[in-house]
Formats: structure tokens, sequence, C-alpha cells
């Protein structure tokens, strides 16, 4: 039997799809989570997880995609954990993100493990848990240590010392919030908006004003403008010196 023209050319169709594969269901999440990291930076957490959550239920296969947009609502929801005092039914609604986190595939370990540990973290600091807390950053510090010997430190919920600044804030220990967020300032990598914000949120509360003064001038250069960041540093600076 002579083959045809017409049966070659689907023969070929099929094998150039078959070598293509499956698409690859990040292909269209670099753009939105690049966006939601510059969101996070200038303080609005609140808005990056809502792109995050929007851009993880169009592609729910993209594993980055959902430890960002997990991740970053569980920390979101911790903080407000700690606002209600650490009540049991606030701190509840981290567990679909822990849940989510713990379930990603095994190409994602440490970045998931990395995430789950820093909101048990947050989760030991809206209880003012402070040892607890202590230990879980440690196991966060560990993953990202790990993660960085691969050449890419974690960015999910936060980089590691902007979280830990964070933390310690959140328990009211501005000595080693201040020492986390000079870390964090000192790296080109990390040194957002967002942290320069919580450095100066330290020197003010250990009442270094002109420490405070100028870390918020630098916050402000980095921020987005009318960013939550921008704001809070635009209204500080009204006490600063000119």
């Amino acid at each position: 039997m002579s083959v045809t023209p017409v049966v070659i050319a689907v023969v070929l169709a099929a094998a150039t799809a078959g070598g293509r594969g499956a698409p690859d269901p990040c292909e269209a999440a670099t753009e939105p989570l690049a966006r939601a990291a510059r969101l996070a930076d200038s303080g609005d957490a609140t808005a990056a997880a809502d792109l995050l959550r929007a851009q993880y239920d169009a592609a729910p296969r993209c594993v980055a995609l959902t430890i960002a947009a997990w991740s970053l609502r569980g920390w979101n929801e911790a903080l407000a954990a700690g606002d209600r005092g650490g009540a049991d039914e606030a701190v509840a609604r981290v567990t679909p993100a822990l849940d989510t986190l713990a379930a990603t595939g095994a190409g994602a370990v440490l970045d998931a493990g990395y995430a789950g540990a820093l909101l048990r973290a947050a989760i030991a600091s809206a209880q003012d848990e402070r040892d607890e807390m202590a230990v879980w950053i440690e196991h966060a510090r560990d993953y990202s240590r790990r993660l960085a010997t691969n050449g890419v430190a974690p960015r999910w919920p936060l980089p590691m010392d902007v979280a830990e600044g964070e933390l310690w804030h959140a328990v009211d220990d501005f000595e080693l919030s201040e020492r986390a967020f000079t870390r964090a300032t000192a790296s080109p990598a990390t040194a957002t908006a967002l942290a320069w914000r919580g450095l100066a949120r330290a020197r003010d509360r250990r009442a270094n004003k002109a420490g405070a003064c100028a870390g918020y001038r630098r916050a402000v250069e980095l921020a987005a403008p009318g960013s939550p960041v921008a704001v809070e540093a635009r209204g500080y600076r009204l006490v600063c010196e000119p």
C-alpha cells in the first residue's frame, strides 16, 4: 500500500507535537511574580497576595506560583492573627497555606520548607512564643543557606533577613530587628523599600531619630509612589531635619 503525502504530514505533525511535550505551566507566571515582588517590596502585601492568588487560580500547576501565592497568603494571615492576640481561630487561617506548601512536589522541597518555616515562625510570633519563633527562624535560615548554595536565595513570603526583622519587631525585640534589617539593607538583592522601612522603624523604637530619618529617606527613594511604605516614610520625614 502506498503512503500518501497526507498520511506523512499527519505522522510528522504527531511526532513534532510529541517532541514538544506539555506546555510549561509557569510560562506566563514570570511577569506577574516579578510584579507581585515589587508590590511586596513597597509594603503592599495585600495587593501582592491578591495578584498572586488570581494568577494561581489561572495556573494552579505552576509550583513557583503555588509557593509564592500560598506563602504570602499565610504570612498575611499570621500577621493578622498577631493583631488579634494570637487567637486560635485566627491562627487556624494559616493552616491551608501550610498544608498546601507541605503537599508541594519534590522539585521544590527547599523553597516550600523555607516558606513553611517562616509561616510557623510567624504563628509563634502571633502567640508571643519567642523561643519557638527563634527555632523556626533558624530552620528557615538553614533552608535559605541551602538554597543560596544552589545560586538562588528564597523570595517568598519574604527574603530571610527582611522576614526575620519583621518577626523580631512584632515581638518588640527592636535590637534584633535592627540587626536583621541592617543585614537586609547591606545586600543589593534585599535592600528594598520594605527593608529600609523596617530598619527605620527599629531605629525609631530604639530612640535613634537621626538613623530612622536616614532609613525613611532611603525608603522613599525606593518605594513606589503612593505605596504604603512611601506614605509612611513621607509622614515620618515631617519630623526630620531638612
